[in-house]
Order: C-alpha cells, then structure tokens, then sequence
C-alpha cells in the first residue's frame, strides 16, 4: 500500500492518494493551505506520447531491433513521465517495416508491463507525399500508395497493434483506404501531405480525425493562402499534434495554430527522433545539436526531437497562456479520446499511471524558470523519478561520428 498527499490538477485541492499495487483505491480530499506555495507536490494522470521513433541510436523502424532494445526504450519514458506510448515507425521499405513490427509484438507479448505501456503503434508513412520539403526526413524509396493488403500484413506482424496511421490522403487510393481503416477501428491522420483544400477536407469526411505535427512536414516555401496548415487549421473534424520543443513549431505559429484549434483539440507528442537522448553530434547522416535540434545533417529537414514533453508543456503553456488543467489534458485526455480510450483521470479503481510535479504560477516565479517541473512517474504502482537522461542497459549509446540506421 502506498499513500501520499498532493494538490489535484485539476482544481488545486489537496488530496490524499492511496494506491494498491498497480490501482488506485482512493482519492480523498483533505484539508490544507488554500494558496498554493511553489513548492508544493501536485498530482495528474501520467503522459500519453503518440509519437516516439527510439531513442540512444535505436530506430523502432529499423529491422534489427531487438524486442529488449524495445522493452529498454518504452520503459524509459517513464523518467520523462510517459506512462503510455505509441512506438512510431517511419515509412521504410515492407521487410523493415514488418521487422520492426514483429520486435514491438514480440516485446508486448513476452512482457506484461511492457504491453500495458505501449498503447498501440503509430505507422507514420510509407503512404505520404513524394515531394521534397512535404516529405520530411522521410527516405523518397520508401514512400508509395496506400495498399489494404500490405496494411493487412503489417497489422498481422504488429499483432494487431496499429493503432494510429499517418498519410498524405492525395496518394492514389488514399481517400476509400482511410475509411476502411476507420472502419477497422484505425486512427487516421494526415500529415507530409501536398493536399489542397477539396482533398484535405474529403480526407477527414472519410473519417480521418489528426493533423500529424501540424506546421511540420511542409515545404517552404508554401503560399501565403490558402496553404496546407491554414486548410487543415480550418477543419474542425480534425485534432492537431505538435510538436512544442522550441524548434518545430515558433511560438507565435503554435498560439495561432491553438486558437484555430482550439484547446479541446490539440494534442502535443515529443516525436523523440532515434538520436534522442544522445549527446550533440554527428551521427553519420543525422546532427544533434547543442540546442536540442535534430536535423539531417546539412539540410534544413528536421529529424525528429531530443525533448521531452515537459519541454513542450512549458513551451504550450508559455505561448498560449492555456491553464495548468488545459496544458495536461493535451498529453492525457486528448490522446486518449483520440485513440478512443478511456480518459485518465485520478479516481478509485484507475491505474496508478501519475506524475507528481510542480507548478509555479507566473507571478511566483522567476524569469526564465518553467510553469511546469517534473519531479517523479508512477507507472502501473511503480515511481521513476524524473531524469531528463536516463541511462541503457542493453542499448549501447552510439558516440558521435558513429551512423544510427536511417529512419
């Protein structure tokens, strides 16, 4: 039995936690200092990301990765407060993609903590946009039209698992294959697409419900209006990721960008690149730098974040002034809606997946000092405390000047 005592997000109330292996068995209010200190514990649901490609050198869409090199990565995110995840691979040619697959099944199947981690695997790709600057960091061999068949066996492989797909719905057969996807209790969202208006909005009539990283995956120069981002910004049917780490989206793009949405439809993902977590470097073709920036070395293409979602939070929350309740449900409740599942919350019976944080009022803190600090995970009854660089065990970290598999 464990017990402790917090602010709940959601109100600011103090409460008094009580959990039970991997459950919540109750949550009571209790009496305390009305004013909030800056020190103070508060208490929320833990994180959900729907978009993280691996971390150390280690490419969830490389096909020799192992399920251990799998396992290591999921649990690992729990120093960054992510209780539920979606492993993401990127398009790459069919035997790798099914490669891939297989080791995340494989590592779920072996591994009860681990499938109550990952709550499903996020394909972004092989089927978007051919074109340079859409297509992102994307290997141009590797994109193609969407195919039920392929799908069929890379759901087969995944062990059912797919539960977020990422596609340009002006591919050839994009728009029938959205909808047997949906039907098929599959997330759709576009994202590296060249779509005008009329496709964009057929896109989502067919039941696709996410912009991918909007802002992101574009190219540049686009035209002032319309363009890609200002069509999807307009549709309403359709929730937005981004991607707040300082680097993928500026700070007056992403509080425009939440206005148009709305804070009820936004959600942020880290998109942690492959290279995550590793220090500032070339690694063959890709760059981590000092900053935090990942990029195809010599290229303006971003690869992917070396942030995790505490960043973006702080980084929401500073441009758009969103409420520390608004903030968190965009890395908790949004993402599960969106998957159609459960929300979390912080109540008896729910799983003892939480963060204890700080939150420091803009009037109690200084210059430069975060909204939001992480200070521990609770995954399933177990606490990881924060740790912005967790270290592997049986992944060995590639140093700089060593290549990590494309992506």
């Amino acid at each position: 039995m464990q017990e402790f005592t917090a602010r709940h997000y959601q109100n600011g109330e103090w409460v008094r936690l009580k959990l039970d292996g991997a459950t919540i068995i109750s949550v009571e209010p209790i009496e305390g200092n009305p004013l909030p200190a800056r020190d103070d514990d508060w208490v929320a649901p833990a994180f959900w990301d729907l978009q993280l490609n691996g971390r150390w050198g280690v490419s969830f869409s490389d096909p020799m990765i192992r399920p251990d090199q799998v396992a290591e990565i999921v649990r690992a995110q729990a120093a960054l407060g992510t209780a539920r995840l979606c492993p993401t691979l990127i398009s790459a040619p069919h035997d790798s993609f099914r490669k891939g697959l297989s080791a995340i099944a494989e590592a779920c199947d072996s591994d009860l903590d681990i499938a109550e981690r990952v709550v499903g695997i996020h394909l972004e790709g092989p089927s978007i946009s051919g074109v340079d600057g859409y297509r992102g960091a994307h290997s141009i061999e590797a994109v193609r039209d969407p195919d039920w068949n392929e799908f069929q066996a890379f759901q087969d492989a995944a062990g059912g698992r797919i539960t977020l797909l990422t596609l340009a719905p002006e591919r050839e057969g994009a728009i029938p294959f959205i909808k047997k996807a949906v039907n098929a209790g599959v997330t759709i969202a576009l994202g590296h697409t060249a779509a005008d208006g009329p496709t964009l909005r057929a896109a989502a009539d067919a039941g696709a419900s996410l912009s991918t990283h909007l802002g992101n995956g574009i190219a540049s120069p686009i035209p002032r209006h319309p363009n890609q981002i200002f069509e999807q910004a307009a549709i309403d049917a359709l929730s937005a990721s981004f991607i707040a780490d300082g680097h993928h989206v500026d700070r007056s793009t992403l509080r425009v960008l939440v206005r148009a949405k709305t804070p009820a439809r936004v959600i942020l993902v880290s998109d942690a690149s492959p290279l995550a977590g590793l220090p500032p470097g070339t690694y063959g073709a890709w760059a981590v730098h000092p900053s935090g920036k990942i990029n195809v070395a010599g290229t303006p293409y971003l690869a992917g974040s070396n942030q995790g979602l505490e960043v973006g939070l702080n980084t929401l929350a500073a441009a758009t002034g969103m409420s520390r309740s608004e903030t968190l449900a965009t890395v908790t409740t949004h993402p599960a809606r969106l998957l159609g599942r459960p929300d979390p919350v912080l109540q008896a019976g729910a799983p003892a997946n939480l963060i204890r944080f700080q939150w420091w009022d803009e009037e109690g803190r200084a210059p430069g000092h975060p909204a939001f600090v992480l200070r521990a995970t609770c995954v399933l009854g177990s606490w990881t405390v924060a740790d912005d660089s967790p270290r592997p065990h049986s992944i060995r970290p590639l140093a700089p000047d060593q290549n990590v598999p494309r992506r």
